[in-house]
This record gives structure tokens, sequence and C-alpha cells, in this order.
């Protein structure tokens, strides 16, 4: 392949760069206020034809072309960023936003000024390195381009029929539980609560990057799709005011996060580089860190936040109701690893669900929670250890008397082997000697044989095999997931080892 001259380049390209220096010229002239929103949009068309074209002229790694081609860059990131803001503001009295903190509308207009202005100093330095590399030569007014601000003062009667959907329930669901997921799996975007302005760049890209805000976006875009494959226009959307609500919450995150991501690359890629005297640096770090976190990432996690309330009260809507019973996990009851496992399962679901035991409710999305059920369950193995050591024989006969230290631990022995054999209880630990246990001056055979087995619970060498059940009550889908952990031993064996749980249950090894 031959190669072309740096000058010799330029009079080559000059009808396909002619539109961008053009364009280019005419935003180095505008104030802010006046910058339509067509030229922008224009902009973005003509810079992404001139990079690639660049791009395939090696222009790239040349330095003579270098700067050039950073300016189209620039041009090509400011512009299909302010071209999304004014998406946003236009669009956001259709979206039917939640109350939140902040003025969105008034800090959205005020990030587009921001970026306008840079956009028009970029324009500027352009236009001298333009000039520098003597490619102003036909440059066309922007009259040529006929722009134009259509006000935008009324709608078209809707008047096409109303589809209806064959599950809209499911689907419904579906959008509140996924929302509620992505507010739980990105809890990352709350990282400005935390931060001062001139801490900002400390969770960039650590925390906040190009590559993980652009999988969040593509996540919100995925349900935007689900809504408007499947709901707008019928019936169930026209009867339930809070769908559209929901709808708008998805969609000005999606905007929000995916212009992010240009504005964050444009940090990560241009801001870091070694501006010069050929083209300078058209708008600061610290005023491009606080719009990628002072707006886009702040009012992203405030709608998100704000739509999670909205989730939940239309789970309650649709959601199919019950109630299961199932039994108490074998080892130790509701310790860690099962409370952790179902509280997983109903975030998993974002709906609310109760565990019943006794007269007590639990909320069932909090460990903790479950964890107290464990003073309950444990007063009921107590009873049931009573119970147990009065029926034996040896104690029925002889539960009054007392004896010598080894008797009487022989005869707590021989209780223990029986509860074992009867299942009655699980032992832990095969040391029966009881070295660490020695009966009380004139405590009962009874009496010791109580204490002995309530210790060795405490100590959890032992534990009491009980059929005791719990009812849970909410979400079906909640319920039958946490169903299929009960039947799986709440993911341990009876020794308290970890065993691998199915494959409907794969969501709670993250």
């Amino acid at each position: 392949m031959r190669i072309i001259s740096d000058e010799d380049l330029g009079p080559y390209l000059r009808s396909d760069l002619r539109d961008f220096i053009s364009l280019s010229s005419a935003m180095s002239q505008l104030e802010p206020k006046e910058i339509p929103k067509h030229l922008v949009m224009r902009l973005q068309h003509e810079a992404s034809k001139c990079e690639e074209m660049l791009d395939a002229f090696g222009a790239l790694g040349n330095v003579f072309w270098g700067p050039f081609r950073m300016s189209v860059a620039v041009a090509k990131a400011l512009s299909r960023v302010i071209y999304n803001l004014f998406h946003i503001a236009q669009s956001a009295e259709g979206y039917r936003l939640l109350d939140i903190e902040g003025n969105f509308i008034a800090d959205t207009w005020e990030t587009i000024h921001t970026l306008c202005k840079a956009f028009s100093t970029a324009s500027q330095n352009f236009m001298r390195v333009v000039e520098s590399m003597k490619l102003n030569q036909d440059i066309r007014p922007l009259s040529v381009y006929g722009f134009q601000n259509t006000p935008i003062d009324g709608r078209l009667k809707s008047n096409q029929s109303r589809k209806t959907i064959e599950d809209p329930r499911e689907i419904t669901v579906h959008l509140a539980t996924s929302l509620l997921n992505l507010a739980e799996e990105n809890s990352q975007l709350g990282i400005h609560r935390k931060l001062r302005s001139e801490e900002y760049h400390s969770c960039i890209p650590g925390i906040i990057s190009e590559t993980k805000l652009r999988h969040i976006a593509n996540d919100f875009h995925n349900l935007q799709s689900i809504y408007d494959t499947h709901l707008p226009g019928s019936d169930i959307a026209v009867r339930d005011s809070n769908l559209p609500v929901l709808r708008g919450q998805i969609s000005v995150v999606f905007h929000l996060l995916d212009t992010a991501v240009t504005l964050v690359h444009f940090y990560e890629r241009h801001t870091l580089m070694n501006w010069n005297e050929r083209l300078s640096q058209p708008i600061t770090n610290s005023e491009i860190l606080t719009i990628i976190i002072g707006y886009f990432i702040t009012y992203a996690d405030r709608y998100l936040n704000a739509a999670e309330s909205l989730c939940k009260d239309i789970l309650k809507s649709y959601a199919k109701q019950g109630t299961i019973e199932v039994p108490i996990p074998n080892y130790r009851g509701f310790h860690v690893r099962p409370s952790t496992l179902i509280a997983k399962i109903a975030t998993h679901y974002g709906s609310e669900v109760k565990m019943i035991l006794g007269e007590t409710v639990y909320n069932a999305s909090l460990p903790l929670e479950l964890f107290r059920a464990n003073e309950e369950l444990n007063h009921r193995k107590r009873d049931a250890v009573a119970r147990y050591v009065m029926d034996h024989t040896k104690v029925k006969n002889d539960g009054g008397c007392s004896y010598d230290s080894p008797r009487m631990k022989q005869e707590l022995r021989d209780i223990f082997l029986k509860l074992l054999v009867n299942q009655k209880i699980m032992i832990y630990d095969n040391d029966f000697s009881f070295r660490d246990l020695t009966p009380y001056q004139d405590e009962t055979l009874a009496e010791f044989i109580k204490r002995g087995i309530a210790l060795y619970l405490a100590m959890g060498k032992i534990d009491i095999i009980s059929d005791d059940t719990v009812s849970f009550k909410g979400d079906m889908r909640v319920l039958e997931d946490i169903r299929t952990l009960a039947e799986n031993g709440y993911g341990e064996d009876k020794f308290g080892n970890n065993i691998v749980l199915p494959f409907n249950l794969s969501y709670l090894k993250h």
C-alpha cells in the first residue's frame, strides 16, 4: 500500500471533511445557548464518518494529523452526550418521573449549557488546527444546512387499537423484579453519597468505569425493550397507571447511564493525555467529573432508588400469593447459611415474604430476623429434651435418686446412646467421657441428665432432631424456591457441610 504524504491527504479528503469542518466552524462562533439540537446531531454524524475514514488512512498514529483526529473524537463524544441530554430534557415530562431529591430538569439544562460551552471551545481549538493545516479554504456557512429548532408544543391523538397480551401479570412481575435486582446488584451507583467533589477522581475507573457502566446500561435497555415489546398500548398499561411510570424510571436511568458511558470513555481515554499548544483541553477534569458523578450517577441512583417502592407495590398487586409449610433446617436451625440463602431468595424476587413460627412473624428477606427464630426453636428443643428424658425407663424409675459421679455419667451416656438409636438427637462429637460435666451436690439423676443434654446442645456437640415446621407466606415464586431449598437441606447435609443446590437456585451462588 502506498504512503501518502501529510500534505497530500487534506486535498484528497477535502469533500469528505468539508461538512465536519464547516459545522465545527459554525459551532465555534455560536454562544452555548444558541446551539441548535440538529446541529449537534449532524456533527455527531459527520464526526463518526470522519473518524472512520481518518483511521483507515492511519491518522491516529500520525503526528501531523493526530490533533485533527483527536478533535474528531472530542466532537463525537461531546455531540453524543449533548444530543442525549437534549433528548432527556425534552422527554422527561413524558417519563412521569417520581419525586426525588434535587431539581433534575434544571440540572439537566445546566449540564447541557456546560457541555455546549466546552463543545464551542473545542471547536475553536479545532479551527486553529484546521487553519494551521491549510484546510479552511472550502467552509460553508451554517445557513446552507437550514437547521431550525421546531418547538414541540403538542401531541397527536392516541387512537391506535389496544393490544391484549396473553399473560400481562408475568411480564409485569418480571419487570418489577428485575428492576429491584438491578438496584441491589448496582449499589456502587450510590458512591456519590460517600464522596466530596474533590474525591470524585478516586472512583474512576475502580468503581465507575466505561466497561461497568456499559453493562449496567445494557441491563436497563433490555428492560425497556421488554416493556416496549409487550406493554405499550395494552389494556393493562391503560388500567394501571403505575406501569407507564415504571417504564419512565427504567428509561431515564438507561439514558443517564448510557450517556455517562461516553463521558467516562472521554475521561478515561482523553483527559489524561498530554494536551498541547496545537490542541488544548476544552473542559477541565474537575468539570467532567462533576458532570459524571454529580449529575449522571447521582440522578441515575436517585431514580433507581425511588423506583424500588413502586416495584414493590406492583409486585403486591400482580404476584400470586400463597403459603407453604416446610421443615426447619436440621443442622442448628436457622443459623447463618440457611438464613442467608432464604433472604437471598426473597431479595432476588424483590417480594415481601414472611416466615411464621408459632405466633411470631419474621421478615424472610433479613437474615438477622431469621436468626431470632432460633430462640423459639431452641426453647422447643429443650422442651423436647425434657420429654425424651422423662420418657426414659431409668429416669421414670430412678429419676429422683442421686449417685456418685461415675454412675451419673454412665447413666447419661446410656441415655445419649438410646436417644441416638431412636433418632432423637444428632451427635457431632463422639467423646462421651463428660470430663467437663460434674454432678452438683444432691443433684438428682433426672436433673443431671437434663442439664448435661442442655449443656451439650448449647456447646454444639449435639442437636435435637425436630419435626417442627415453619410457614412462609407471600409471593409464590419465592415460596417455590424456598420449598426447593428446604428439600435440599437448606444447602447443607446433616453435619452442616455445604451441598450442591439444584440448577434453578444457581443464582444463590452470586
